[in-house]
């Protein structure tokens, strides 16, 4: 009877624990759940922390603090800084922002095209007689006669009001170009706040490649355009052999960019569009005119009778020429070399004769 006394008892006991157990779990769990914020206060955090991103973004130094414009000599930081003045000051979407930089800075060296238009057009009128002192100047043999055919070119570039560094003034946009291409491509590899979703049209995010390939496709299509026009100074003659060289290397462009971010291409379409509207603009018969720019001379009629040089033929053409100008250099060089040495012993032959002549004179 003891025995079956205790049992009760201690079956009593274990319920009672268990069912303690039970009521301190759901206690906790209720404090949990009361301690835990509300989704809804989750979504609203979420939305403030992508707020005060986005407010720092537009703020000056947000390009610094996230280690990008780190100076203002180096072509990626200064166009860094340039893109952060325009977002900030405008509050332009980053799109526009690109847009508007690559405007305004070809804006800035549009007067040097203009220089540079008028520089070329003056050389082509005069390209015939370049061309026979070019000629003179490759089958000259002696340096002397090299320097008095240098010296005429200078000469006839100088009556014509022609200067080189005129001439070279396009070439101050490749440290720009570099310099954007870098930039961009380190703003859409952190990716600054803003690039994942301030694009426009298909290519909404600018960190990301163009799925469709279209910024590449046109900007293949422009770069032909200004090449066709004349170069972005519109006052350049490109042979036939040229023109299609300048066909095909757009159309390479488009795989060679594939892989590049949209805000990358959206650079070499907006840059190259401007470069087609310029050269529009500088064969304008009327824009030179009220600029007093030389007129453009057209190339020579090609005739079609005559088989067109290649540019690989030009090329080993030249070659060959300065090959064999480097072998009669190098012949005249020995003959001047050869002249010396008989000099220089005739000039000992003459002194050792003096100095005999002066001793039998002593002798006497």
């Amino acid at each position: 009877m003891a025995s079956g006394f205790i049992a009760p008892r201690a079956q009593f006991s274990h319920s009672n624990v268990r069912f303690n157990s039970s009521s301190s779990a759901a206690e906790v769990a209720s404090e949990i759940q009361k301690q835990l914020p509300s989704f809804d206060s989750v979504t609203d955090s979420v939305s403030q922390a992508s707020q005060a991103i986005g407010e720092a973004s537009m703020q000056w130094g947000y390009l610094q603090s996230v280690g990008l414009a780190k100076s203002w000599w180096w072509p990626p930081d200064l166009i860094q800084h340039l893109m952060e003045i325009v977002h900030v000051s405008t509050g332009l979407p980053w799109w526009a922002t690109i847009t508007v930089v690559t405007l305004g800075v070809r804006f800035a060296l549009f007067p040097l095209y203009v220089k540079s238009s008028d520089m070329m057009a003056k050389n082509a009128k005069i390209k015939p007689e370049l061309d026979e002192l070019q000629a003179k100047m490759m089958a000259s043999v002696e340096m002397s006669e090299t320097q008095t055919i240098m010296l005429k070119r200078k000469k006839l570039l100088a009556a014509n009001g022609i200067k080189n560094r005129y001439l070279m003034a396009p070439m101050l946009q490749i440290p720009l170009a570099i310099g954007f291409f870098s930039g961009l491509r380190s703003m859409a590899n952190i990716p600054v706040d803003g690039f994942q979703n301030q694009g426009i049209l298909w290519f909404q995010d600018l960190t990301a490649t163009d799925p469709y390939l279209g910024l590449q496709c046109l900007s293949a299509a422009v770069i032909m355009g200004f090449m066709r026009l004349g170069g972005e100074t519109g006052a350049q003659n490109f042979s036939p052999a040229m023109m299609k060289v300048f066909t095909i290397l757009p159309l390479i462009s488009i795989p060679a960019t594939m892989s590049f971010s949209s805000g990358v291409v959206l650079y070499f379409f907006v840059n190259g569009l401007f470069s087609v509207l310029q050269s529009f603009v500088l064969k304008q018969k009327s824009f030179r005119k009220a600029l007093g720019l030389s007129e453009i001379v057209p190339p020579p009629p090609v005739d079609p009778s005559k088989p067109q040089e290649g540019i690989m033929d030009a090329f080993r053409k030249n070659m060959e020429r300065a090959r064999e100008q480097a072998e009669k250099r190098a012949e005249s060089k020995a003959r001047e070399d050869e002249q010396k040495e008989l000099a220089q012993k005739q000039r000992q032959n003459n002194h050792i004769k003096i100095v005999r002549k002066s001793q039998m004179k002593k002798k006497d």
